[in-house]
Protein backbone atom coordinates (compact mmCIF):
# COMPACT_ATOMS: atom_id res chain seq x y z
CA UNK A 1 0.00 0.00 0.00
CA UNK A 2 3.35 2.95 1.25
CA UNK A 3 4.74 1.12 -2.19
CA UNK A 4 1.09 1.93 -4.03
CA UNK A 5 1.22 5.20 -2.63
CA UNK A 6 4.90 6.50 -3.01
CA UNK A 7 4.69 5.27 -7.15
CA UNK A 8 1.42 7.75 -7.65
CA UNK A 9 3.35 11.01 -7.37
CA UNK A 10 6.09 8.97 -9.78
CA UNK A 11 3.46 8.41 -12.16
CA UNK A 12 1.86 11.79 -12.27
CA UNK A 13 5.23 13.23 -12.72
CA UNK A 14 6.26 11.22 -15.83
CA UNK A 15 2.74 12.35 -17.36
CA UNK A 16 3.62 15.81 -16.76
CA UNK A 17 7.17 15.35 -18.18
CA UNK A 18 5.22 14.08 -21.72
CA UNK A 19 2.76 15.89 -21.44
CA UNK A 20 5.33 19.20 -21.39
CA UNK A 21 7.12 17.01 -24.01
CA UNK A 22 4.40 16.64 -26.36
CA UNK A 23 3.33 20.69 -26.27
CA UNK A 24 7.20 21.33 -26.89
CA UNK A 25 7.21 19.17 -30.18
CA UNK A 26 3.85 20.50 -30.99
CA UNK A 27 5.21 23.67 -30.78
CA UNK A 28 8.43 22.85 -32.66
CA UNK A 29 6.36 21.25 -35.45
CA UNK A 30 4.13 24.41 -35.89
CA UNK A 31 7.41 26.12 -36.33
CA UNK A 32 9.08 23.95 -38.58
CA UNK A 33 5.43 24.20 -40.48
CA UNK A 34 5.36 28.06 -40.23
CA UNK A 35 8.94 28.33 -41.67
CA UNK A 36 8.07 27.73 -45.81
CA UNK A 37 4.91 30.15 -44.90
CA UNK A 38 7.77 33.21 -43.70
CA UNK A 39 10.28 32.63 -46.15
CA UNK A 40 7.05 33.02 -49.04
CA UNK A 41 6.29 35.93 -47.53
CA UNK A 42 9.89 37.35 -47.73
CA UNK A 43 10.04 36.43 -50.50
CA UNK A 44 7.19 37.53 -52.24
CA UNK A 45 7.86 41.21 -50.62
CA UNK A 46 11.16 41.63 -51.70
CA UNK A 47 10.04 39.95 -55.55
CA UNK A 48 6.68 42.83 -55.47
CA UNK A 49 9.46 45.37 -54.34
CA UNK A 50 11.52 44.49 -57.52
CA UNK A 51 8.84 44.53 -59.91
CA UNK A 52 7.82 47.54 -58.51
CA UNK A 53 10.96 49.58 -59.07
CA UNK A 54 11.48 47.62 -62.86
CA UNK A 55 8.19 48.92 -63.50
CA UNK A 56 8.27 52.32 -62.84
CA UNK A 57 9.56 53.69 -66.10
CA UNK A 58 7.16 52.05 -67.91
CA UNK A 59 4.03 53.37 -65.42
CA UNK A 60 5.98 56.75 -65.17
CA UNK A 61 8.52 57.33 -67.97
CA UNK A 62 10.39 60.79 -67.45
CA UNK A 63 7.19 62.03 -65.47
CA UNK A 64 9.50 65.40 -64.98
CA UNK A 65 10.84 66.00 -68.16
CA UNK A 66 7.78 65.31 -69.92
CA UNK A 67 5.98 68.10 -67.42
CA UNK A 68 8.73 70.17 -67.79
CA UNK A 69 8.41 69.97 -71.84
CA UNK A 70 4.93 70.44 -72.04
CA UNK A 71 4.20 73.86 -72.56
CA UNK A 72 7.71 74.52 -74.19
CA UNK A 73 7.29 76.39 -77.87
CA UNK A 74 8.31 74.44 -80.73
CA UNK A 75 11.39 74.20 -82.28
CA UNK A 76 13.22 76.35 -79.27
CA UNK A 77 15.79 74.84 -77.21
CA UNK A 78 15.41 75.46 -73.26
CA UNK A 79 18.10 74.80 -70.60
CA UNK A 80 16.80 73.80 -67.56
CA UNK A 81 17.75 76.07 -64.02
CA UNK A 82 20.80 74.33 -62.91
CA UNK A 83 19.27 71.98 -59.18
CA UNK A 84 19.77 72.80 -55.60
CA UNK A 85 18.53 72.87 -52.24
CA UNK A 86 17.15 76.32 -53.17
CA UNK A 87 15.94 75.93 -56.86
CA UNK A 88 12.19 74.84 -56.44
CA UNK A 89 12.65 72.28 -59.26
CA UNK A 90 12.71 68.76 -59.68
CA UNK A 91 15.52 67.27 -57.40
CA UNK A 92 16.39 64.24 -59.55
CA UNK A 93 19.10 65.84 -61.78
CA UNK A 94 22.05 65.52 -61.55
CA UNK A 95 23.93 68.74 -60.11
CA UNK A 96 26.90 68.13 -62.91
CA UNK A 97 24.60 67.77 -65.91
CA UNK A 98 23.28 70.42 -68.01
CA UNK A 99 20.16 69.69 -69.45
CA UNK A 100 18.03 71.11 -72.02
CA UNK A 101 14.52 70.82 -73.53
CA UNK A 102 12.84 71.01 -76.86
CA UNK A 103 9.92 69.86 -77.87
CA UNK A 104 9.02 68.84 -81.71
CA UNK A 105 5.37 68.40 -83.53
CA UNK A 106 6.19 66.35 -87.10
CA UNK A 107 2.60 67.75 -88.36
CA UNK A 108 4.13 71.16 -88.91
CA UNK A 109 7.29 69.11 -90.57
CA UNK A 110 10.68 66.95 -89.86
CA UNK A 111 12.40 67.88 -86.87
CA UNK A 112 16.27 68.67 -87.46
CA UNK A 113 18.50 68.32 -84.26
CA UNK A 114 22.15 69.90 -84.77
CA UNK A 115 24.86 69.73 -82.01
CA UNK A 116 28.21 69.56 -81.48
CA UNK A 117 30.19 68.50 -78.46
CA UNK A 118 33.53 70.14 -77.73
CA UNK A 119 35.40 66.68 -77.03
CA UNK A 120 35.70 67.55 -73.02
CA UNK A 121 32.10 67.16 -71.70
CA UNK A 122 29.92 63.87 -72.46
CA UNK A 123 27.15 64.82 -74.20
CA UNK A 124 24.49 62.78 -74.83
CA UNK A 125 20.92 63.14 -76.66
CA UNK A 126 17.63 61.33 -76.18
CA UNK A 127 14.40 61.25 -78.31
CA UNK A 128 11.21 60.95 -76.24
CA UNK A 129 7.68 60.66 -77.09
CA UNK A 130 5.34 63.11 -75.21
CA UNK A 131 4.81 60.23 -72.25
CA UNK A 132 8.50 60.50 -71.81
CA UNK A 133 8.95 57.19 -74.02
CA UNK A 134 12.47 57.30 -75.36
CA UNK A 135 12.55 55.62 -79.25
CA UNK A 136 16.41 56.69 -79.29
CA UNK A 137 19.45 57.35 -77.68
CA UNK A 138 23.00 58.20 -77.91
CA UNK A 139 26.09 60.21 -77.15
CA UNK A 140 29.25 62.01 -78.80
CA UNK A 141 31.15 58.67 -78.67
CA UNK A 142 28.72 57.20 -81.66
CA UNK A 143 28.30 60.29 -83.42
CA UNK A 144 31.41 61.50 -86.04
CA UNK A 145 33.60 64.06 -84.39
CA UNK A 146 30.44 64.32 -81.39
CA UNK A 147 28.91 66.44 -84.60
CA UNK A 148 25.09 65.46 -84.00
CA UNK A 149 22.91 66.00 -87.26
CA UNK A 150 19.57 64.09 -86.40
CA UNK A 151 16.33 64.51 -88.48
CA UNK A 152 13.13 62.92 -86.83
CA UNK A 153 10.75 62.30 -89.27
CA UNK A 154 7.19 59.83 -89.29
CA UNK A 155 7.38 56.68 -90.93
CA UNK A 156 5.22 57.79 -93.79
CA UNK A 157 7.45 60.90 -94.81
CA UNK A 158 10.86 58.18 -94.39
CA UNK A 159 8.95 55.82 -96.49
CA UNK A 160 8.20 58.54 -98.91
CA UNK A 161 11.46 59.48 -99.30
CA UNK A 162 12.52 56.16 -99.74
CA UNK A 163 10.48 55.65 -102.69
CA UNK A 164 11.50 58.64 -104.09
CA UNK A 165 15.57 57.73 -103.80
CA UNK A 166 14.95 54.38 -105.23
CA UNK A 167 12.89 56.32 -108.24
CA UNK A 168 15.38 58.26 -108.48
CA UNK A 169 13.21 61.72 -108.30
CA UNK A 170 13.87 62.85 -105.68
CA UNK A 171 13.12 66.70 -104.90
CA UNK A 172 15.41 69.21 -104.33
CA UNK A 173 15.16 71.01 -100.79
CA UNK A 174 12.52 73.87 -100.37
CA UNK A 175 14.09 77.00 -98.27
CA UNK A 176 13.87 76.11 -94.94
CA UNK A 177 14.64 72.22 -95.37
CA UNK A 178 18.35 70.92 -94.90
CA UNK A 179 19.08 68.42 -97.82
CA UNK A 180 20.83 65.28 -96.33
CA UNK A 181 24.45 64.87 -95.61
CA UNK A 182 26.51 62.13 -95.28
CA UNK A 183 26.56 62.52 -91.25
CA UNK A 184 22.74 63.22 -91.19
CA UNK A 185 20.83 60.55 -89.01
CA UNK A 186 17.51 60.02 -90.12
CA UNK A 187 14.81 59.08 -87.02
CA UNK A 188 11.37 57.71 -87.29
CA UNK A 189 9.38 58.93 -84.66
CA UNK A 190 6.39 56.26 -84.03
CA UNK A 191 4.34 59.87 -82.77
CA UNK A 192 3.82 63.11 -84.13
CA UNK A 193 4.52 64.79 -81.18
CA UNK A 194 7.69 64.25 -78.29
CA UNK A 195 10.34 66.31 -76.90
CA UNK A 196 14.51 65.83 -76.91
CA UNK A 197 16.60 66.02 -74.28
CA UNK A 198 20.09 67.11 -74.20
CA UNK A 199 22.63 66.30 -71.38
CA UNK A 200 26.28 67.47 -70.82
CA UNK A 201 28.24 66.43 -68.10
CA UNK A 202 30.51 68.45 -66.20
CA UNK A 203 33.28 66.68 -64.15
CA UNK A 204 34.11 69.02 -61.43
CA UNK A 205 32.36 72.35 -59.96
CA UNK A 206 33.90 74.54 -60.97
CA UNK A 207 33.57 73.48 -65.15
CA UNK A 208 29.34 73.79 -64.89
CA UNK A 209 29.47 76.86 -67.33
CA UNK A 210 32.44 75.21 -69.52
CA UNK A 211 29.78 72.29 -70.18
CA UNK A 212 26.67 74.83 -70.18
CA UNK A 213 28.73 76.66 -73.20
CA UNK A 214 28.38 73.45 -75.17
CA UNK A 215 24.60 73.89 -75.76
CA UNK A 216 25.49 77.46 -77.21
CA UNK A 217 25.08 76.12 -80.88
CA UNK A 218 22.77 72.91 -80.65
CA UNK A 219 19.66 73.89 -82.72
CA UNK A 220 16.24 72.57 -82.71
CA UNK A 221 14.44 73.13 -85.97
CA UNK A 222 11.22 72.78 -87.40
CA UNK A 223 11.61 72.10 -91.32
CA UNK A 224 8.83 72.70 -94.12
CA UNK A 225 7.68 69.42 -95.41
CA UNK A 226 8.21 68.39 -99.20
CA UNK A 227 5.84 69.44 -101.39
Amino acid sequence: MTEALSGAPRVAWTRRLSWSRARRERQIDRTIRAIPWVLGALFGAVAVHLLTILALPTLWPSAPYRALAAPLPLGRISILPRPGPDSGGAAFPDPFAVIALCRFDLSKGSARILAQADGVHPFSISMRLTDGTIFYSGNDRDTPSGRFNIRIVTQKQADAEDVSQNSGDEAAPTPGQSGATDDELRLASPNLRGFVVFRVLASREEDYDAARSALATARCATEKPSP
